[in-house]
This record gives C-alpha cells, sequence and structure tokens, in this order.
C-alpha cells in the first residue's frame, strides 16, 4: 500500500494542502505541501512537492508563488525545479541546508522569526538539534501549525512497512517526535523554551508533513506531543 496522492484541498481560509507518494528509504512515508496566500495574493510554499502540469495550475489558480520555503535538510528534493518554474520567487532554507544544496539560489536563511515577506501573516521558529534545524511555522489567519519531522504519525491506510516503523518509534495512531529524533535534541532547555513559545500560538489545526492532518484541538495534540519534552 502506498500513499494516495490528493489534489490541492482548502485546509481553512487562504490554507491549502496536497499529499503524495513519497518513498524515504524503504518506508512509504507519503509528504505533504502546504500553500498558504499571503495579502496580494503572493504564495507562500512550505515543502514544495514534484511540480507537474496539474499542481502547477492549481497553485498558479490561487496568486503568484513568491516564497518557497524548504523547512529542513531533508524537505529540498523539489525546490529547484519550482525555482526553475518561478524564478522570481524568492527560496528559503534552514541554515544546515545551505551546503547541503549549494547549487539553488538561496535568498536567505530562515531564522527564529518571521521574515518581512510574511511577517504578521506567519509565525515562525526554529528547533534546532545535532541532526538538522527544523523550521515550524503558524498560519494566523487558519489557526494553522505546519511541522515536517519534528512531529509524525502513521495509520491503517499506511503501508505496512511505515505502519512498523510507526509502532517501534512511537507515532503510530499520534502525532509525536519519533524516539530517535529525541535523541538529538541535546540543547534541551532551550528547546523547551521554543516548544513552550510555539504553545503560546493560536492554533486550532496542524499540518504534518507525514501522516494524518489534525483538525481540530491542536494546540492539545501538540502538547501531547510534546509531553516527552516535559515543557
Amino acid at each position: 500500500m502506498t500513499v494516495a496522492e490528493t489534489p490541492l484541498a482548502p485546509f481553512g481560509p487562504d490554507i491549502w494542502v496536497k499529499r503524495v507518494p513519497l518513498r524515504f528509504f524503504t518506508f512509504p512515508m507519503g509528504a505533504r505541501m502546504t500553500v498558504i496566500r499571503l495579502p496580494g495574493d503572493a504564495l507562500f510554499v512550505h515543502s514544495p512537492v514534484k511540480l507537474t502540469p496539474e499542481t502547477r495550475s492549481a497553485v498558479e489558480s490561487l496568486g503568484t508563488v513568491r516564497f518557497l520555503i524548504a523547512p529542513n535538510r531533508l524537505h529540498h528534493l523539489f525546490v529547484g525545479d519550482w525555482a526553475a518554474a518561478f524564478p522570481e520567487a524568492e527560496q528559503w532554507g534552514v541554515r544546515d541546508l545551505m551546503k547541503k544544496r549549494a547549487d539553488l539560489r538561496w535568498t536567505g536563511v530562515l531564522g527564529d522569526a518571521s521574515e518581512p515577506g510574511w511577517a504578521g501573516a506567519i509565525d515562525q521558529a526554529i528547533l534546532s538539534s545535532w541532526f538538522q534545524d527544523e523550521a515550524v511555522f503558524c498560519h494566523r489567519a487558519s489557526k494553522t501549525l505546519i511541522v515536517v519531522d519534528f512531529l509524525e504519525s502513521a495509520w491503517p491506510e499506511d503501508g505496512w512497512h511505515y505502519r512498523l516503523f510507526a509502532r517501534a518509534a512511537g507515532t503510530w495512531k499520534r502525532a509525536t517526535t519519533t524516539y530517535d529524533q529525541r535523541l538529538t535534541f541535546r540543547r534541551r532547555v532551550k528547546l523547551r523554551g521554543t516548544v513552550r513559545r510555539i504553545l503560546g500560538w493560536d492554533f486550532e489545526r496542524i499540518v504534518l508533513a507525514h501522516g494524518r492532518l489534525v483538525e481540530t484541538d491542536g494546540n492539545a495534540e501538540f502538547r501531547k506531543g510534546v509531553a516527552w519534552l516535559r515543557p
């Protein structure tokens, strides 16, 4: 069983999501892209997926692609294709991705505060481990938190390989940090501070790159997902 591709669909005011099949090593985890429309019809494209003609048409119907976001060192595979298709768009990534993808024309490094292009519409924070940084975002208008690998979940509709992994990793039927990822966070005091700041944001939904969308009680679900950290 593999993750089924979904159309680009609304997830709240001025926010859309699309899920596609994607394997990580042998695991059919799937991946999810988020598109946010900012004031003035500028589009913030988070974790872009493969740019097919259908996907391009659906995105272009919403506005003008202005920002391409690679939120960690693993979610970057299709940024180059999108940059070629939308040469006027800015490209933003986390610091530890810059050397890995030196072939891309990066506009800047995502930091612990929102960039001017989306400040006021999207909150932003960086979760840092020895393995990678992850930029986490919160779209204010739709009250939606957006994460990629910090929280994951697996469900019966996922492939058996991934279901088996999730049972061992602690993410079976719940959105949380995998056991192996938890070991990479060594600066726990700083991490707790960032997590507390995220919990202070006003969100009711969560977009996960891997797993089901959280459509209600998002803040409570996030709190349960980070309970291992005791924030």
